[in-house]
């Protein structure tokens, strides 16, 4: 075999060999409406769970918020009862963008694609990338002494 030939079929094989990878990893689509085809949609955590905050150090201000555990914690309001928080997913349900509070607008917004939510979940604005977006989940809430506990359902 000649070095041009030899050359030839090593590119050839190369390619091949790299087309396969790639189009092994792209795999078929899932029929999980989750961002990343696995686990609970939306990244919520699995049903059942319950989510701590304690409210000594966390959410001490109105338009404060932390995701922990899959769920995005939101003080709306004074006091500590549950009707001055909400919990959500913590990500978004159309690509799985983080989600931040917005205490200015009252609403809560993807940081990838700038989807927008009311704090009842309802969608307000859909993704800026051309796709569509679903309702958030809202989980129900408890308070005992200074922990709010959120509950995947």
């Amino acid at each position: 075999m000649e070095r041009n030939e030899f050359i030839k079929s090593l590119g050839l094989g190369i390619a091949v060999v790299c087309a396969g990878s790639c189009l092994s990893g792209c795999g078929s689509k899932s029929n999980d409406p989750s961002p990343a085809g696995g686990g609970t949609p939306g990244g919520g955590g699995t049903s059942g769970t319950k989510v701590n905050v304690d409210l000594s150090t966390q959410l001490l201000t109105v338009g404060s918020f932390l995701s922990s555990g899959g769920v995005l914690f939101v003080r709306t309001a004074t006091g500590n009862t549950t009707s001055s928080f909400i919990a959500t997913q913590a990500t978004c349900p159309h690509q799985g963008g983080a989600l931040n509070w917005i205490q200015a607008n009252n609403l809560i917004q993807c940081s990838l694609h700038s989807s927008q939510y009311s704090a009842s979940g309802s969608v307000i604005t859909q993704p800026n990338d051309g796709g569509t977006t679903q309702a958030l989940k809202i989980y129900s809430t408890a308070i005992s002494g200074n922990t709010l506990t959120a509950t995947i359902s």
